[in-house]
């Protein structure tokens, strides 16, 4: 539908998303936001940090990058953390794209700072010789939504390790990764990530004219405008859809977790409640066979009694978006402003609070009305 309808040609628009182009240009986005600088060590490097003095000793993987995360000096040049990227499948390895906390940060007790690391865990192909490895653009969106919560993994500065980064209520934990999505959606960010493959190296250019056509000319170095704006009039397709089936899912998980009585729990056929439940959010009158609530992971991956947290998490995400970035996406004193009022303080606080500091009013579901359009 979305090639039939909107023209989105997505081999194409993957050209211009070489991997490690988009996730330098994610690291520079992040950058000019929040204060901070990136600086990917190498073997030396890595061999100083590690206590056995071998580098290797401080990855799971020989593939693994490590970045050292700096302040930048309008924020006084400290150190804040270390990320690691694992981005290639390989046997045994987590399937899915996750953030992953290592280590949190918090104050020991003899009042010195132990700094977080964080891990980016993807799999998205490798790299050849005569291709890099390329991403479709609800890949960046993933991978955007994913070093989201890095991000907030590094930058929280907590007392307590139980109160870091992204250890807030359900309510409000995927917020921060939702609003980074709306970066991928903006067509001068979209522009600056994109770099076609063909321009990376002397080598994919060779690689890309000897793949070409007869009298093709090398694509531009940045995605075209046309390409954009259909990327970007896809943005809302489906999503009536997605968001029933999101309330499918919050409902059944509330439903089975609210039984009155053990009893109850017995009796429960986990089966016709999913099944019965799904057919009003489906538009349609459900279904009588079938055992769909087996594939939905999150009841037993922490999300059990709270995913519904997904959609109260987009509400807020988008109040903060509409309300402070979308004027001006890459206006870094509110970037600054959002690190140290929202980040920072990971869970410590109360997050109504946190929103209400941020916002300088009480949280609001119009701009998620808005976005849907539905306001």
């Amino acid at each position: 539908m979305l090639e039939r309808d909107y023209q989105l040609d997505q081999n194409r628009i993957a050209e211009y998303f070489p991997l490690q182009t988009s996730i330098e240009g994610m690291l520079n986005i992040f950058e000019q936001l929040f204060g901070l600088v990136f600086v990917e060590l190498k073997r030396k490097d890595r061999d100083a940090i590690s206590e056995s003095g071998k580098g290797e000793d401080i990855v799971w993987h020989p593939e693994v990058h490590v970045y050292s995360v700096w302040d930048d000096q309008s924020e006084g040049d400290g150190f804040v953390g270390y990320l690691y990227l694992d981005l290639h499948p390989r046997d045994g390895k987590y399937g899915h794209a996750a953030n992953f906390n290592l280590q949190p940060g918090f104050i020991t007790e003899n009042g010195t700072r132990r700094y977080p690391a964080t891990a980016l865990v993807c799999n998205f192909s490798k790299p050849t010789p005569k291709k890099p490895s390329l991403l479709k653009h609800d890949e960046v969106v993933t991978l955007f939504h994913e070093l989201g919560h890095g991000i907030h993994d590094l930058v929280s500065k907590t007392i307590y390790s139980r109160f870091h980064g992204t250890s807030t209520v359900r309510d409000f934990v995927e917020a921060p990764s939702q609003m980074l999505e709306n970066w991928c959606w903006t067509p001068s960010q979209i522009k600056s990530l994109s770099k076609h493959w063909s321009h990376l190296t002397p080598e994919y250019k060779q690689a890309w004219e000897a793949s070409a056509k007869d009298g093709n000319q090398q694509p531009s170095e940045s995605i075209p405008d046309d390409l954009i704006q259909s990327i970007v009039s896809t943005r809302h397709v489906n999503d009536a859809l997605f968001n029933l089936r999101q309330l499918h899912f919050g409902i059944f998980d509330m439903t089975v977790h609210e039984t009155s009585s053990h009893a109850d729990i017995e009796k429960l056929d986990a089966s016709t409640t999913y099944n019965s439940l799904h057919g009003p959010e489906a538009l349609g009158n459900g279904y009588d066979w079938g055992n769909g609530q087996a594939t939905f992971g999150h009841l037993i991956g922490g999300y059990d009694a709270g995913y519904y947290g997904y959609l109260s998490s987009q509400v807020y995400s988008t109040d903060m978006f509409y309300s402070v970035f979308k004027k001006d996406p890459m206006n870094g004193k509110e970037g600054r402003r959002y690190r140290h009022t929202v980040l920072e303080k990971g869970g410590s606080q109360d997050e109504m609070e946190t929103l209400k500091e941020f916002l300088g009013r009480e949280p609001s579901t119009e701009a998620f009305y808005k976005e849907l359009g539905v306001a």
